[in-house]
């Protein structure tokens, strides 16, 4: 796709909204763990839909690293109001459908329903890549993301610029 003015200025605003994210993170680190801007019956479905995502495995679930409540931060700081309208319209009706008591397999395929539709629009008007994006940047940003489900070194050694991984090794982290 050649990149227009539109496409760069687009671009641009998306990362300029993201640079609210260290404030985001300074209140995350600081915030009670409760809902600030969407309702309790919307952050239960968060909660559900982020453990969709991104699930238990060798490594905990993303709501174990309160993912849904950087969401919940971050998601009023850095997303344009069309994106924030589209999210919120999207977490309520996957709400209305019971979507946080149904069973896992039961989550997938409705979670998977919605963004067989949701990758044809543009992005602030597609709840579930907004979803991936905010969950992603949580969870990785947590202390449990960048130490359990990538590699940490507190210090690291020397730099390597094209160290290849091995097999069933994890992406290492870069905080």
């Amino acid at each position: 796709m050649p990149v227009t003015r539109r496409s760069f200025l687009l671009g641009s605003s998306v990362l300029m909204a993201h640079a609210a994210i260290g404030d985001v993170m300074a209140a995350f680190a600081a915030a009670p763990r409760k809902a600030t801007f969407l309702s309790d019956a919307e952050l239960a479905t968060l909660r559900a839909l982020v453990d969709v995502i991104l699930p238990a495995t060798d490594s905990p679930a993303a709501s174990a690293a309160d993912t849904h409540y950087f969401i919940d931060l971050a998601l009023p700081a850095c997303a344009s109001a069309e994106a924030v309208t589209a999210f919120r319209a999207g977490l309520e009706a996957l709400g209305r459908q019971g979507f946080a008591g149904l069973a896992p397999d039961a989550q997938a395929s409705l979670l998977k329903a919605r963004v067989d539709a949701d990758l044809k629009l543009p992005y602030d008007q597609s709840f579930f890549r907004i979803l991936k994006d905010y969950t992603l940047t949580g969870y990785f940003m947590s202390e449990i993301g960048a130490t359990q489900a990538l590699a940490y070194e507190r210090v690291p050694g020397g730099y390597e610029g094209d160290r290849p991984l091995q097999p069933g090794q994890k992406a290492w982290a870069l905080q």
